[in-house]
């Protein structure tokens, strides 16, 4: 594994991904706000604001969006190639980290049932329904919402805390600290005492892969796998009319 591949400016990669989240959060609640507003004024009555419903995949693609501009500019700026067709390396890299996610699958359920936590759902997904009065609408809430979790969020997640967080970290406390540190931060951050353990392997998983290859196509393949099998599930377990 190499650190100089993966290494932004400490200073500039910190900023860049704590502002990035900071200022998408601030453009997806102010045009959350004002959506929420205008359908008011259009319907009559408030809109429900539960995961899955159309305001909340309105603000999800919002704020992704936001926050992936403002990280693929910061990622930009450092000239090298982030983004690679993956080569015969970075598969193989791909097909180890598949097998690692599925060993933290594995213990994430034999840790849920010890914890009588069977029925557990990710913090913030506890009312999640796409379902509304419109079959049209449902349809296309529920399309919405499995591209955000299946390609926008792995993409920008993985630019903000794998491209910037941890490039910023690597040069400064070494590359096998720097994974450990975005990771604990990266599970912290998704606000799910029950699933940390788990959200942290992930991060960790694909820091390391990123670290072998240098190639955020890499960790974005795992976290989109990752996210696709959650959001199957999620889906697919629900009422859509």
């Amino acid at each position: 594994m190499s650190s100089e591949r993966i290494a932004v400016p400490f200073w500039g990669g910190l900023l860049s991904a704590f502002g990035a989240v900071t200022l998408g959060m601030v453009i997806a609640t102010v045009t959350g706000v004002l959506l929420l507003f205008g359908t008011v004024l259009v319907t009559g009555h408030a809109p429900s604001t539960a995961a899955g419903h159309p305001l909340s995949a309105a603000f999800g693609i919002i704020f992704y969006a936001a926050v992936g501009i403002i990280a693929w500019s910061a990622l930009r700026r450092q000239h090298r190639p982030f983004f690679r067709v993956p080569s015969a390396h970075d598969v193989r890299t791909i097909l180890i980290g598949v097998g690692a996610l599925l060993v933290v699958h594995i213990a994430t359920g034999i840790q849920l049932v010890l914890t009588h936590q069977t029925k557990h759902v990710q913090s913030g997904f506890e009312h999640f329904s796409v379902a509304t009065r419109s079959p049209s609408l449902t349809l296309a809430t529920t399309i919405l919402t499995a591209l955000t979790l299946v390609l926008l969020a792995p993409i920008v997640e993985e630019m903000v805390f794998r491209g910037l967080l941890f490039g910023a970290l690597t040069p400064r406390i070494g590359l096998y600290a720097a994974a450990i540190i975005s990771a604990l931060i990266f599970g912290l951050v998704h606000g799910d005492a029950v699933l940390f353990p788990t959200l942290a392997a992930l991060g960790l998983i694909n820091a390391l892969t990123y670290a072998a290859t240098g190639n955020l196509i890499v960790p974005i393949t795992l976290h989109a796998l990752n996210n696709g099998l959650a959001a199957a599930v999620l889906l697919t377990s629900l009422p859509t009319h």
